[in-house]
């Protein structure tokens, strides 16, 4: 009780100093914001640990709210902090091992609203959104899959499904410059790293992503500058992974296992 009426008391002193000094701008919900938080601790705290994150989220967005229409109301930034606090009342309630999977997907889901959202808003002639939804979605695919998602063939079919999202991406709703060719080649260290640099196969895996990096410089030079040479620099500096790796790594294992 004591915490609820100080508090009453301190924000109509704050609310009487501001309209009492003729200020037009109403800066007493700033003050007021901070005070309301001596009631909910007392109240709430750490054991209600639920319904503090729920009233206190709901706390923020509410200021947040009143704060972005009274300064400036043609700009809707409220949604930032709002969606930045709500993970507080979902990671309580759904982080959990448990509930792990389930946090996961209203996870991805709540992000890619929010990216809806915010692309509707502010940026509706460029649908930025469509990027998104491959790898916030690969969180909650990541989760259900468990230790499957270890196994090279569900990893060469998430990646291939990634790049052929983005081949169709750009075909089809971002035509001109071939920029899938850039997911594609990010991808493609997915199956490389889990088909080799985990199974201790480093000799093979300085080879092949050697050879992914030089298509990928070749390509670049191709369709932004062909009529300028450029590749064979950064080619001659990735030509010292493998050759690195082959006489300080595959070579001294080789002597020592013949030794024995």
């Amino acid at each position: 009780e004591f915490s609820i009426v100080g508090s009453l008391l301190i924000i109509l002193f704050f609310v009487y100093v501001n309209f009492s000094t003729g200020s037009r701008f109403p800066w007493s919900i700033y003050p007021a914001f901070a005070v309301i938080w001596w009631p909910l601790a007392v109240f709430f705290g750490a054991k209600k640990g639920k319904a503090f994150s729920i009233i206190g989220s709901l706390s923020i967005i509410g200021f947040s709210i009143m704060a972005n229409m009274i300064t400036s109301p043609s700009y809707i930034w409220f949604i930032y902090p709002a969606f930045a606090v709500i993970w507080w009342p979902l990671s309580i309630i759904l982080a959990k091992p448990r509930t792990i999977k389930a946090y996961s997907i209203f996870g991805a889901l709540f992000i890619l609203a929010f990216c809806a959202v915010d692309n509707h808003i502010h940026s509706p002639a460029c649908p930025w959104v469509l990027f998104t939804i491959f790898p916030v979605l690969l969180w909650p695919v990541c989760v259900l899959l468990g230790k499957k998602i270890l196994r090279l063939p569900i990893v060469l079919g998430l990646s291939a499904a990634g790049i052929a999202y983005y081949t169709v991406l750009n075909l089809l709703v971002f035509p001109g410059f071939p920029w899938a060719i850039f997911p594609a080649y990010l991808l493609a260290w997915w199956p490389l790293s889990v088909a080799f640099a985990r199974r201790r196969r480093v000799m093979l895996f300085s080879l092949c992503g050697t050879f992914l990096s030089v298509a990928l410089f070749i390509a670049v030079n191709i369709i932004t500058t062909p009529q300028t040479v450029w590749a064979v620099y950064p080619i001659f500096a990735l030509a010292w992974w493998p050759l690195s790796t082959y006489y300080f790594v595959y070579m001294p294992r080789k002597i020592t296992g013949l030794q024995k």
